[in-house]
């Protein structure tokens, strides 16, 4: 009872702030600060002045405070209180940070606010990085953690370059580093006592930057993405196999795999190109008659299941994770993961799918393709700390106008049926980016029966990047055209 009586006063509380003649409060210094809000001045103090993670702090109102009837409190975490003007509360924060504390003084009915920050500060060193394990030419951003009293920062990046130097811990720095290999990051911090200490963290740079590849793409040349990872159509090695990634990459006539991302029962993202286990697997011969939803089931249960081939042949091959497939071959070869758009998956997925992308060091070296029926999956990956790479899909320019504005894009899909009926808007998509088409289907049917016309005349308008089930054969009819 106790509980929700201190909800309600903090609902009670958020009303009356919003109807408050104030909109703005003051904001105190440190330790101790000051404000004026309805002709009267307060501030909050607090003590210890510099407090620790899970330390009580003891913060009170300074001030006239006679004709003040209870204060109201909000720590900038979620957290509230109530107390009288005189009394002091106690509160500890769990995480480092800065907190946005507010503190609203009740005289005759009237809210007073004043606010103060409180930092949370880490007492030991560390280096943040954006990517331990970056690609050739991606923006690597470097900080310290939030420690005080620092007088100076200087970063050496271990390769060769010109150091960067720095006053405030947080301050992020960036580099890109050229070449391959392995490089010791150290970090030189000079305290406002005089005192020094030295941080090393080692960097593993391997694989091409997606990022850099878009902005410097030779437009004369034409990328080829393998659809599936197939690399014969899916009949020697079943399609979306680790063993048909790893093909496709050991040949080397694809930029790009194109995969699929679906979310199991107990929220891991694994590499199957639709929902339904029986479409793919040998699911229907252990489970006759049932669908197989792949959210019905973990994804150890899914691992019993083996891949078929295109031909319906069952193969050795297990559904990978998405974290497996990139932990062996992100920087091996780019990614296209497909189905990440508003009518396919949630942000709840897209974020479980964005996580393992980062948390494999691959934010620049995949793309997440968002189709062109909504734009919220793309909003929501441009708006990440470091943003994820979308692949929009754009058959006219109402779709370009909703799904273009977000960043970072570089390639740009349009539908083959739109290109073959306005090869012109292949050069408009130019306009936005790079433009991507499929052949696949009875496209790839008429080229691989010697009729090459229709992709004659994408390669002729200024295709950049194809996708299709036969890599090998597209490369050898690229490389006659002077594209490869």
């Amino acid at each position: 009872m106790k509980r929700f009586s201190l909800i309600l006063q903090a609902f009670l509380l958020g009303s009356l702030m919003a109807c408050s003649d104030s909109d703005t409060g003051s904001e105190s210094s440190p330790g101790s600060g000051g404000g004026d809000t309805s002709d009267t001045t307060y501030s909050i103090a607090w003590t210890p002045e510099t407090p620790a993670k899970d330390e009580d702090i003891v913060f009170s109102i300074e001030g006239p405070t006679g004709e003040a009837s209870s204060v109201g409190w909000n720590f900038g975490d979620g957290k509230f209180a109530t107390a009288g003007p005189e009394d002091r509360v106690r509160h500890a924060y769990g995480e480092y940070g800065s907190y946005q504390v507010r503190a609203y003084v009740s005289i005759s009915g009237r809210m007073n606010e004043v606010g103060a920050t409180v930092v949370i500060a880490e007492t030991e060193a560390a280096i943040c990085v954006s990517n331990v394990s970056p690609a050739r030419m991606e923006k690597v951003v470097f900080s310290l953690n939030q420690i005080q009293a620092v007088s100076s920062v200087t970063w050496d990046f271990g390769d060769g370059s010109a150091p960067q130097s720095t006053t405030e811990p947080t301050t992020e720095v960036t580099h890109r580093y050229a070449l391959g290999g392995s490089f010791t990051v150290a970090v030189t911090i000079v305290y406002a006592d005089g005192g020094d200490k030295r941080l090393t963290l080692p960097v593993n740079v391997s694989g091409e930057s997606l990022s850099y590849s878009g902005q410097h793409f030779d437009k004369g040349k034409v990328w080829i993405m393998a659809h599936r990872g197939n690399f014969k159509g899916g009949y020697e090695l079943p399609p979306n196999s680790l063993r048909g990634y790893r093909r496709v990459v050991e040949d080397g006539f694809a930029e790009f795999i194109e995969t699929d991302a679906q979310l199991t029962k107990d929220g891991i993202p694994i590499v199957l190109h639709d929902a339904h286990l029986r479409n793919f697997t040998n699911f229907s011969d252990i489970y006759p008659g049932e669908v197989g939803n792949v959210s019905d089931y973990t994804y150890e249960e899914i691992r019993q299941f083996r891949l078929k081939t295109t031909d319906g042949a069952v193969s050795e091959d297990m559904v990978p994770s998405l974290e497996e497939v990139l932990t062996e071959l992100g920087d091996k070869i780019f990614f296209n993961i497909d189905k990440c758009s508003d009518g396919n998956m949630d942000v709840s997925t897209l974020e479980k799918v964005y996580e393992v992308v980062r948390k494999c060091g691959c934010l620049d070296r995949v793309q997440f393709y968002v189709g062109n029926s909504g734009s919220v999956n793309a909003r929501w990956l441009s708006e990440q700390k470091i943003p994820g790479i979308i692949a929009p899909h754009v058959n006219s320019r109402n779709q370009a106008n909703t799904m273009l504005v977000c960043q970072p894009y570089y390639f740009i899909q349009a539908s083959t049926n739109t290109l073959r009926d306005n090869l012109a808007w292949l050069s408009t998509v130019n306009g936005y980016g790079l433009s991507v088409t499929n052949l696949l289907d009875s496209y790839w049917a008429d080229f691989n029966s010697g009729n090459t016309g229709q992709m004659d005349a994408f390669v002729e308008a200024g295709l950049n990047m194809v996708q299709c089930d036969y890599p090998e054969q597209m490369h050898e009819y690229l490389l006659q055209k002077g594209k490869r």
